[in-house]
């Protein structure tokens, strides 16, 4: 990210937000739907009525996205991320 411009840094830190926010949440969805096919798998195997899928975690918004991008940005400017994180925060919907 050397010669980028501040714009150019900022969208590259909401894509890499993104990314690992998107990363995060197929993790946990991966992890429910394994923990629940086990459950159906041995509820099969003992003749009992197989469970409910439980459902998956809300997809990242676009909250979420850019907090973490601003928790991104003062790791990488060494400032105090939760001041930051209330005053850009606060007015966006979620």
């Amino acid at each position: 990210m050397s010669n980028m411009t501040p714009f150019e840094i900022r969208l590259e830190l909401l894509k890499m937000a993104r990314d690992m926010l998107s990363e995060e949440y197929h993790g946990k969805r991966e992890v429910i739907n394994s923990g629940w096919h086990a459950k159906v798998e041995e509820a099969n195997r003992n003749n009992l009525e197989a469970p409910q899928h439980p459902g998956f975690p809300a997809f990242p918004n676009e909250s979420e996205i850019i907090a973490k991008a601003m928790a991104l940005n003062g790791f990488v400017s060494q400032v105090q991320t939760d001041n930051i994180k209330t005053h850009y925060t606060s007015g966006l919907k979620k």
